[in-house]
């Protein structure tokens, strides 16, 4: 069998395919999409469809055609056309033993996913889990409970984003400060600080969410944004918010809907002097910085009960 880089570099026109092997067991094409992208398909009769997901590098399509029935594996950042052509390879390879035509779909989906992380490991810019959670939690504040007090075009204007502020939220004489932690997690980390220290009361808002997986129909990050950025009324409010959004360092990818959540429990604190904190003033001029976590236990007594 031709190596497949050969195979590639072949292909001079968009919308040409060809099957990699005829004596192979498995529709298996490679061609050019029609942008011209790298693909690999498996073509073959009907299967039961699963929720796939792609990643910055690779892009998954699923498509009923009046002949058969296929799964597409597209590269969509040619800069990683050798890991590509690689992976290409073993999905032939290791496909090649199965003994029946029906169990192709299976077997090249769990080889996917199994190729999925290395394709996404070389991408610095995407964020982590925790930053995944902390985002979700800002902008559930954003549109939910501080829209509800100060209205939705109020609560984008004290939204600070990324911006140089150290609380995340701050409006007239109020600030709050938005944490989003596992439900299995009994603390909180404060970063600074700066999060918890003013002159005036402010708010620490915990948002406690549960994983969940990847098909059930809950909260994840690239649904958040986009149906929030479609209850802003005008254009510029939109484009203000996608602006913020983008400085947490979100760009919209396929990765993001892996990491599915519920709310588990919603909590206000009042941050008043009396509130266990650190503050500037009272550590040494020496420290430059700092980070502490609290107990969710021990700060009960300060819960903002809703009426």
């Amino acid at each position: 069998m031709k190596a497949i880089k050969e195979h590639f570099e072949e292909f001079k026109n968009p919308c040409y395919f060809s099957r990699v092997d005829n004596n192979h067991i498995l529709g298996l094409h490679i061609g050019l999409d029609d942008k011209g992208r790298k693909c690999i398909e498996l073509r073959t009769k009907k299967f039961s469809v699963r929720r796939i997901t792609g990643t910055n590098v690779i892009e998954v399509g699923q498509f009923k055609n009046n002949n058969y029935y296929s799964i597409r594996f597209t590269l969509i950042n040619d800069e990683m056309s050798g890991l590509f052509y690689k992976f290409c390879e073993d999905l032939v390879e290791e496909t090649r033993t199965l003994k029946l035509e029906e169990e192709g779909y299976q077997a090249v989906v769990e080889r996917y996913l199994q190729w999925k992380r290395m394709f996404v490991s070389s991408k610095k810019d995407l964020l982590t889990e925790i930053q995944i959670m902390g985002l979700i939690g800002e902008i559930l504040f954003l549109k939910g409970n501080l829209a509800e007090r100060i209205g939705l075009s109020n609560a984008l204007k004290s939204w600070s984003g990324q911006e140089l502020t150290h609380k995340d939220f701050s409006y007239k004489d109020s600030w709050f400060e938005c944490k989003a932690i596992s439900r299995s997690t009994l603390t909180v980390k404060i970063s600074s600080l700066e999060q918890l220290d003013s002159n005036v009361d402010g708010e620490l808002v915990v948002y406690s969410l549960e994983k969940m997986s990847e098909v059930y129909n809950g909260i994840s990050l690239n649904s958040l944004i986009l149906d929030t950025a479609k209850l802003f009324e005008t254009a510029e409010e939109k484009e203000d918010f996608l602006s913020k959004v983008a400085l947490q360092g979100y760009e919209y990818n396929t990765y993001y809907d892996s990491f599915v959540y519920e709310i588990s429990s919603f909590h206000r604190y009042l941050v008043n002097d009396d509130f266990p904190k650190l503050t500037r003033k009272q550590i040494n001029k020496a420290i430059s910085s700092a980070s502490y976590v609290l107990s969710m236990l021990e700060i009960a007594p300060f819960e903002i009960k809703e009426k």
